[in-house]
């Protein structure tokens, strides 16, 4: 088996910064800052991923590092990938919003840590969580879509959040990228899309940034301070508009941005400019604007619309419609096919009925002639006694009667001894339900049970 390494990612390199952009997107804080990443290096998981995973789709995924316990520890999962256990055969993984679990000891300068994995999903098995362990994967499926017990699928295009769980069976299937190390505060966050307050009266709310004075002021403020001849001259810009963008360089702590460089994407200190990265080298050549300029730019160039995008998203609703309307289609067959099983089973059940009203009519006639002569002999007995108990001379007269009749009785000469219904009753051919397509799913939800 190849060795694995870890390989720690240069801060400069592209994918570094496209990594803290995945993390912010995940845990939709723009304040997210990756301290540390480290590439995981392991040529023999990544041949299995690519073999596995070459023709289906395959999706980002990030694991938080109070999952990696047991075989699925960092070094573990480093060395021979993500194993599942017998007990589970699978392991659930997210995809979309990070769920953040803020601790008591979070604050600002904690140091997190999660782990970034590419998952393939391919095509996915839609089923409940709660069938999740006694149900087997079909043929033509590469995962689970986890629907929740109690989710409405139809709302999930109402909701702000994306965020969607697969279950994996195939260890082969996760391939573990990037164990990334980052900053990240919910109150900073919280803070920083807070609106600016006026830095003269620190009551209102801003409204300007005075580049010249370097603070926010509110629409009152802002005349008071800029009615002298020399104070009007200051350029003051609407705050969100980019002349209040500010922060200080990441190389030069103490100094503030002030250009934007378009060809390598990262703001630019004098210093920089001077004698940093880009005052050497093709670097130097690059064409620097300020920052203001350049939010500007960007501005524009967001707000055109995106018709790769745009003709996208307008095929996948139209064939969500189309997938809609076949659901609607299977389900009216359903309820035509079900109707034309209930009258069939329905004619049968009627002609059993008849069958059976006939054999009953038959066995119950018997049984009636049957208690006929058991109450006809036990009336003689009865008459009998009550004669007995009369008068002596009535009684002696109508012994011999009484006798003609119990010889008649004797005879027995209706009496049948034998039951003609027969038990012959059955059901001849079946009900078959047919379809020129055929998709192999599951027998049943308990057949890893068997």
């Amino acid at each position: 088996m190849a060795t694995s390494e870890k390989v720690q990612l240069s801060p400069s390199s592209p994918q570094y910064s496209y990594l803290e952009y995945l993390l912010q997107l995940g845990l939709k804080a723009s304040t997210v800052q990756i301290i540390n990443v480290f590439t995981v290096s392991n040529p023999h998981l990544s041949v299995q991923f690519e073999r596995r995973c070459r023709d289906i789709l395959t999706l980002n995924s990030w694991v938080d590092s109070c999952n990696l316990i047991g075989k699925n520890s960092e070094d573990n999962v480093f060395k021979e990938g993500f194993k599942f256990s017998s007990s589970e055969s699978g392991m659930k993984f997210s995809v979309g919003r990070i769920k953040y679990t803020q601790s008591k000891d979070d604050n600002e300068e904690s140091i997190k840590k999660i782990l970034l994995c590419r998952i393939g999903v391919g095509r996915a098995y839609a089923t409940k969580e709660s069938a999740l362990l006694t149900s087997e994967l079909p043929d033509g499926y590469d995962s689970y879509y986890i629907i929740k017990d109690d989710e409405n699928i139809d709302k999930q295009d109402d909701e702000n959040e994306y965020y969607h769980e697969y279950y994996i069976t195939d260890s082969n299937q996760v391939l573990p990228q990037y164990l990334v190390y980052y900053k990240y505060d919910p109150n900073v966050e919280k803070k920083s899309r807070e609106k600016p307050v006026c830095d003269n009266c620190e009551v209102a709310e801003a409204k300007v940034y005075c580049a010249s004075d370097s603070a926010n002021l509110c629409k009152e403020c802002d005349t008071a301070l800029h009615k002298s001849k020399l104070a009007s001259r200051h350029i003051r810009t609407p705050i969100g508009k980019g002349g209040d963008i500010n922060g200080f360089c990441s190389q030069h702590k103490d100094k503030m941005i002030e250009f934007f460089c378009s060809q390598c994407h990262i703001p630019v200190c004098v210093y920089c400019k001077m004698v940093g990265h880009h005052s050497s080298g093709e670097a130097a050549k690059h064409k620097l604007v300020s920052v203001a300029e350049a939010y500007q730019t960007v501005c524009q160039e967001s707000s055109v619309p995106d018709t790769i995008l745009e003709s996208r998203r307008t095929e996948i609703i139209n064939q969500i419609a189309i997938i809609k309307s076949r659901s609607k289609e299977v389900e009216k067959l359903n309820s035509q096919l079900e109707g034309q099983i209930q009258e069939i089973a329905k004619k049968a059940l009627n002609e059993l009925k008849k069958i059976t009203d006939s054999k009953l009519n038959v066995l119950l006639g018997d049984e009636l002639e049957l208690r006929r002569q058991l109450g006809e002999i036990k009336n003689a007995e009865n008459f009998l006694e009550y004669q007995q108990e009369g008068d002596a001379t009535h009684f002696l007269f109508s012994w011999s009667r009484h006798q003609k009749m119990l010889d008649e009785l004797h005879e027995f000469k209706f009496f049948r001894n034998k039951v003609d219904v027969s038990l012959d009753t059955r059901v001849s051919g079946s009900i078959d339900i047919l379809s020129d397509q055929v998709f192999h799913l599951p027998d049943s939800d308990s057949k890893k049970n068997d």
